[in-house]
């Protein structure tokens, strides 16, 4: 639902406990050189060069997926790095790769010739099944979650979907709406209209930010949901599968409003319009209404959020004042509008940075003008 860990081998030689692991595991370990190969091309599709730590490795992963679904062939990638026991360790968290027709070839300075450091005996189908999913989404756990937010949607928020119909039944879809709230119960709630109100219902995939991935719980479940780290190449992948992305183009700056800002639009990113230019993707903007007053924000507490792990706190009225029960939010009444399906623009001799610009303004508008439009069709924030 919401809007891409993996457990890390420790050498004999490292730390003992846990937190020192991870740390150890953090760590750059000297250079690696990657180059991606499509088994139909003779040069790479891609060669870069990073510090070999595990950031380096997820995106190796990324890169190594993207490129099978963008070819639909088995991948080979080749890892050149100095021989070190931790290095081999963090590059064998690859393993599982396999699964995806992705074979990892080694070839470690120093310690000797090129070996396969992934298995590929195991018998594999052609091409991916239709459960198969390279961000984790767990389909059950999506299926044995949605009464829990039809409760919310249709009983506690009582949301009321219109323009439903602007949204495609099939083929990639980029769902772009305001973001609010302080917690991101929006997301939740957009892809469960998706699942509910749509005639043919659609999984919506929801972009998240990265900090989510290092808190612990959270990021595991944000994927199990079907949510995927931001990047432009993950959501890029998204839409070549044909799948529908959803995306808060005013970031994380959207749930930061204080409520004496609210429905107040910040600064749209262009990462949307240029995801839409390059895929082709078709943007549907959407206003919600109600979000704002289901978690409002009167102060934020920058230096405590950031000894969690958390960008921020939100101070509400009643949080943390009344404690854990002071989180849960407010029975707001809710309202949602898909507007029509906004198309990329042609190349017509201008530059893709000019075409990004319209596109991005024309979305924003388009969200802005309908938020108006359910702001005075409002009868009161609980009613």
């Amino acid at each position: 639902m919401l809007a891409r860990s993996e457990p890390q081998p420790v050498a004999p030689a490292g730390p003992t406990s846990p937190a020192d692991a991870r740390a150890s595991a953090r760590r750059a370990r000297g250079l690696l050189a990657a180059s991606l190969f499509p088994t139909d091309r003779a040069h790479p599709a891609l060669t870069f060069v990073a510090e070999l730590n595990e950031a380096t490795i997820a995106r190796v992963r990324r890169e190594a997926l993207a490129l099978r679904i963008r070819h639909r062939t088995p991948v080979t990638v080749e890892l050149h790095y100095v021989a070190d026991v931790a290095a081999t360790a963090l590059i064998a968290t690859l393993t599982d790769l396999a699964t995806h027709e992705v074979q990892i070839v080694t070839a470690p300075i120093g310690g000797g010739a090129a070996s396969t450091a992934v298995p590929t005996a195991q018998p594999r189908p052609a091409a991916p099944t239709s459960e198969s999913d390279p961000f984790g989404l767990d389909r059950e756990f999506r299926a044995r979650s949605i009464p829990l937010f039809r409760f919310m949607f249709e009983r506690y928020w009582r949301i009321a979907v219109s323009g439903m119909e602007n949204v495609p039944a099939t083929g990639p879809t980029l769902v772009v709406a305001n973001h609010s709230g302080a917690v991101p119960a929006d997301a939740f709630m957009l892809a469960t209209a998706l699942e509910l109100c749509h005639p043919q219902p659609r999984s919506l995939r929801v972009l998240f930010d990265k900090f989510v991935d290092a808190l612990p719980f959270i990021g595991d479940l944000y994927r199990r949901l079907g949510g995927v780290t931001a990047s432009f190449a993950n959501a890029e992948l998204l839409l070549r599968r044909g799948e529908v992305v959803g995306l808060f183009p005013e970031g994380i700056a959207g749930v930061e409003k204080l409520c004496t800002e609210r429905y107040r639009l910040r600064p749209f990113k262009t990462g949307t319009a240029r995801l839409s230019l390059r895929t082709g993707s078709p943007i549907v903007p959407v206003a919600i209404v109600g979000a704002e007053e289901a978690y409002p924000v009167i102060a934020r507490l920058y230096r405590a959020g950031q000894l969690v792990g958390l960008p921020w706190i939100p101070v509400t009225p009643l949080f943390p004042v009344c404690g854990v029960a002071g989180g849960l939010p407010l029975p707001s009444k809710w309202a949602m509008h898909f507007g029509p399906p906004i198309v990329p623009p042609p190349a017509d001799g201008r530059s893709e940075d000019e075409r990004v610009a319209e596109l991005t303004a024309r979305v924003r508008a388009a969200i802005e003008t309908s938020l108006h439009g359910l702001l005075a069709k409002r009868v009161g924030i609980f009613l």
